[in-house]
């Protein structure tokens, strides 16, 4: 793992999981966690095609405030992807 995940292995996140995430649907995830990630797809795919079935799907697992901060935290992963992409910014290389 690179310094990109440094934080997430102190949070228990281990290469495999990330591995993983590329099925997310069958991987190793909780449901909570699969909708979370569903939903980051999503809005990432188009974050118009965020239907009402699938906010029905964060709102049975994530409160208000949870759901602003995922909703917030998503945005920001997704336009920083975005700048490093722009700019051409080496990212997660040793």
């Amino acid at each position: 793992m690179s310094t990109r995940y440094a934080l997430g292995r102190h949070s228990g996140i281990t290469e495999e999981l990330v591995a993983a995430l590329d099925r997310f649907e069958t991987g190793p995830f909780t449901e909570r966690e699969r909708i979370a990630l569903r939903y980051a797809d999503q809005m990432y795919a188009d974050h118009h095609k965020v239907d009402d079935g699938l906010f029905a799907e964060v709102r049975s697992q994530f409160n208000d405030d949870e759901i602003l901060e995922l909703t917030w935290v998503i945005a920001e992963f997704i336009a920083l992807g975005k700048v490093i992409h722009v700019l051409r910014l080496p990212y997660g290389e040793s």
